[in-house]
């Protein structure tokens, strides 16, 4: 799953910048491969409320080792495809992520 991962991936400052493709009201919260150069993940909330979104940025910490409060919704709160902020060290939270999503 990892091709074409390394570019849904931005380094930024103080963490990194990943697009996301979201498909709410899944059978299961889970990472689904690529696409269209996002990394697509199904999330079992449905999209009523933001209640998709919250479930979403708390998936990513948990997968990732972040506090939910590192993961903020940069943009895309009600669109399929969003923008996701995730704070700490960018070198390492790349490959925490290059890591975690290829084993899937």
């Amino acid at each position: 799953m990892s091709d074409g991962l390394s570019d849904a991936i931005r380094d930024a400052e103080r963490g990194v910048y990943l697009s996301i493709h979201v498909q709410p009201g899944a059978k299961r919260t889970a990472f689904c491969g690529m696409h269209d150069g996002c990394l697509k993940i199904a999330i079992a909330q449905s999209p009523q409320d933001g209640r998709a979104n919250e479930a979403l940025r708390g998936f990513v910490a948990s997968e990732f080792g972040l506090g939910k409060r590192d993961v903020e919704l940069a943009s895309g709160a009600t669109s399929r495809r969003k923008r996701l902020f995730l704070a700490g060290v960018p070198a390492a939270l790349r490959q925490a992520i290059i890591n975690r999503v290829s084993d899937v």
